[in-house]
């Protein structure tokens, strides 16, 4: 099967987005397909140029320049060529691809939410509207759809104004790096980094600054917890630098010496962040799948995550649960409560302990590498069919 994956500008490329991308084509680059990845390049957007017009410049090279280029290439292969839109959010490519075998893998419908005002956390600007318009429009043209979570299948179906001809839900695969291993030895490797004793345990989260990730409600949650007990237990953050306003709510915690962000770390350093941790809490306001959870529970950590759909789709019944922080003026009394939580899982028997962390390595069966792309492989060839 010839296969053209079409993915971002480098300058547009998050972690997530390489990652999703890389899984792909050298998944089916290996069994046997014949695979070609397509991205726009940097033609104007050069790196001397400042921040803010390096981005107009991207979009660009994104949406006027390289659309020239899928004409012009498209021309030249087998019609029966199965073309790959790596996410939703490059559906201004979509009209140039309708007529062709296509399909459009999508995430998470964040964006478009907030562009239409139904996220009160992330106001959107006028040019970010137009922006999020013009990607609805695009990909509201393709017929054939593969969605990450069954949430982010009930959201496509909803801002549909039509039935797709294949809609299909597939997980995310996690990496075969996040497996169990010896607590002792992860405890070591990150005192080692951190130059700090934490043979203790410590809590942990991982993710970006985007505001869904919900940084501040970490610090916030860590911040009640500690409050509430006698306990010292550290809180490693792994991520991006911290904006400001993270930075700030950092400022503003007593406990300040005891939160430490890392930043741009390795995974196999990450996988022994995931083994050594005593919890993992993952108080996200939304996402399109939460890769996170399910790399901890395959790390043998148990996991504090929002009782919203998809961390409870991706948590299933191993992980404990915390309602949803309603807003950013609710953070305190939100913070409160679920630190109580907190304070329950941690003081868990060592035999109930157990059995969390197998029923979250038993969860994460059903996100096997090989077990997921043989279900996109099934798909794609019954579109190409």
């Amino acid at each position: 099967m010839k296969i053209i994956f079409l993915t971002h500008h480098p300058g547009f490329r998050g972690y997530s987005m390489t990652r999703y991308t890389q899984f792909l084509s050298n998944g089916f680059k290996k069994r046997g397909h014949n695979v070609e990845e397509w991205a726009p390049h940097t033609i104007l957007a050069k790196t001397y140029m400042p921040k803010k017009m390096q981005k107009w410049l991207r979009y660009i090279d994104s949406f006027v320049i390289f659309p020239i280029c899928i004409i012009l290439k498209t021309k030249t292969l087998p019609t029966n060529t199965l073309y790959v839109l790596i996410d939703q959010a490059l559906g201004i490519w979509m009209p140039l691809l309708k007529n062709k075998n296509h399909v459009v893998h999508c995430h998470d419908f964040i964006a478009l939410k907030s562009a239409m005002g139904d996220i009160k956390e992330n106001p959107t600007s006028w040019t970010g509207k137009q922006y999020q318009s013009l990607i609805f429009n695009g990909f509201s043209k393709a017929e054939n759809f593969i969605c990450i979570s069954n949430k982010t299948k009930q959201d496509l179906l909803h801002f549909l104004n039509k039935s797709p001809r294949k809609i299909e839900q597939v997980y995310n695969a996690i990496d075969p790096l996040f497996k169990t291993g010896n607590i002792v030895n992860a405890r070591k490797c990150i005192s080692d980094f951190l130059k700090l004793d934490v043979k203790n345990g410590y809590l942990l989260h991982v993710g970006g600054n985007g505001f869904y990730k919900n940084r501040t409600g970490v610090i916030a949650l860590y911040t009640a917890w500690r409050k509430q007990t006698n306990s010292p237990l550290p809180l490693l953050m792994i991520g991006y630098k911290p904006s400001l306003e993270i930075q700030k709510k950092y400022n503003d915690s007593p406990y300040k010496e005891n939160i430490h962000f890392l930043v741009g770390i390795e995974n196999n350093l990450l996988l022994k962040a995931y083994q050594g941790a005593k919890l993992f809490l993952f108080p996200s306001l939304m996402e399109g799948f939460g890769w996170p959870i399910a790399e901890a529970m395959a790390s043998s950590c148990p996991v504090i995550t929002t009782d919203a759909a998809p961390m409870n789709e991706v948590g299933g019944d191993a992980a404990i649960y915390i309602e949803r922080c309603p807003s950013p003026d609710k953070i305190l009394p939100w913070a409160n409560e679920s630190a109580k939580v907190i304070e329950t899982t941690l003081q868990l028997s060592k035999e109930e302990r157990e059995t969390l962390i197998l029923k979250g390595v038993e969860q994460t069966e059903i996100f096997d590498k090989e077990a997921i792309l043989n279900q996109i492989e099934i798909i794609y060839k019954s579109i190409t069919a």
